[in-house]
């Protein structure tokens, strides 16, 4: 008799560890539910971290029910599923930031080939300025060389040995058309008789106001004649 009363007074007391409400454990399971919500869980990892809150809070009835055993079960998968949660949090933070790195690179290489692309055009731009510039100065020093090189057309010829109307018409200070010598012996004719005799020392004047038509009506004549 005694010692089935001993088995029951053991069996009760072992019973009534058994039925110790889990504080500690359900006090851990808030901090890790907590840690999860803290990490961001609830935007990266929202389903692991909906039902590790739906254990938590089915936990905390459980015991307030008196229901420990089952209590402890709820809250074990309370803290599976926010260690997942968090995790999966910290997995995904860290996929996030490799993403933020890696369009960082990408846009920091495309910067760099759009500075070098402007850089190229820029370079382009100024040669073809350069170039520009050059030919509009080949084109001013061509016009100074021409305006050097041109003769002074003469108004007034003195006659030199040897000359004939002829050559000095031909002259590139005169008309450089040798054909031209009509328009000298008709504007001289109170000196010149004949325009195959000139003499040395006579001063011929040299018509500038002549029209196209009277110039070519002089080459025409020129050739008619064919004296030279």
């Amino acid at each position: 008799m005694f010692h089935r009363l001993l088995l029951i007074l053991v069996g009760l007391v072992l019973l009534a560890g058994c039925a110790k409400p889990p504080k500690a454990e359900l006090q851990d399971t808030r901090s890790v539910v907590a840690q999860a919500y803290t990490s961001g869980a609830a935007l990266l990892a929202a389903g692991e971290y909906q039902l590790a809150e739906t254990a938590l809070q089915r936990a905390e009835e459980q015991v307030r029910d008196g229901k420990y055993r089952a209590a402890k079960l709820t809250i074990g998968l309370a803290q599976r599923y926010a260690t997942e949660a968090l995790q999966l949090t910290l997995q995904r933070k860290k996929e996030l930031q490799e993403e933020q790195q890696r369009q960082q690179r990408l846009a920091e290489e495309q910067a760099r080939k759009d500075r070098e692309e402007q850089a190229r055009k820029d370079r382009e731009e100024q040669a073809r300025k350069d170039r520009e510039e050059q030919a509009r100065k080949d084109r001013e020093e061509q016009a100074r060389k021409a305006v050097k090189e041109s003769p002074v057309l003469l108004i007034d010829v003195e006659v030199e040995p040897g000359a004939t109307l002829f050559t000095i018409a031909a002259r590139p200070d005169v008309y450089h058309d040798g054909l031209l010598w009509p328009l000298i012996y008709k504007a001289n004719r109170d000196q010149i008789k004949d325009p195959l005799k000139i003499f040395p020392g006579q001063m011929l004047k040299i018509p500038r106001d002549k029209t196209a038509e009277e110039l070519a009506a002089a080459r025409q004549e020129a050739l008619e004649l064919n004296l030279f």
